[in-house]
């Protein structure tokens, strides 16, 4: 009875499609946990992404900063050698002595002028070599920081600690005892 029994309930399945069913949710099953997989992963991608963008917003703001300031000086220094062209175009009429003088001092006040903006220019040259190289250093540095931050949190030294930028490591209480202790 048991072998009839066992006979008619392969015959209900094959013919209900309860297998093909059962394969079909098994490949669907596989399918849905490699996109977990996926998904899992361009998750992690994505905050790695947004780790380093939030490491460079500082810096970017920095630059704009200094693009702005650059752009105001070189706006004034355009202005001043536009002052000092104006004086230096001649009239058409042939010049008299005291305007050939004039000229050559308006010349000699352009060169000089010339001059003090190539020093300018160099000074700014280095300080923005210093400015890339602190940056650089800071972005390691706080790099560094947030994986020791991250090492501590994930193995538990530092009960909140914070999984990405500066640690608040608590007071050592030795340090903090009375001294007659």
């Amino acid at each position: 009875m048991s072998r009839l029994r066992d006979g008619v309930r392969r015959l209900v399945r094959k013919l209900g499609g309860y297998d093909e069913l059962a394969k079909r949710l098994a490949k669907a099953e596989a399918r849905l946990e490699s996109q977990a997989g996926r998904l899992k992963r361009h998750s992690e991608r994505l905050d790695r992404h947004k780790e380093r963008l939030d490491s460079v917003k500082p810096a970017a703001w920095q630059a704009a900063t200094l693009l702005d300031v650059l752009a105001a000086q070189i706006g004034a220094i355009e202005e001043r050698l536009q002052s000092l062209t104006d004086k230096v175009e001649l009239s058409g009429d042939d010049p008299t002595d005291a305007e050939k003088a004039q000229a050559r001092s308006l010349l000699e006040e352009i060169r000089e002028e010339h001059r003090r903006i190539r020093v300018r220019f160099g000074v700014v040259t280095r300080y923005e070599e210093r400015i890339r190289r602190l940056e650089s250093a800071l972005a390691e540095e706080m790099a560094a920081a947030a994986e020791l931050a991250n090492q501590a949190a994930r193995n538990g030294a530092l009960a909140n600690a914070p999984t990405s930028g500066a640690v608040d490591i608590p007071e050592d209480p030795v340090e903090n005892a009375p001294a007659g202790s």
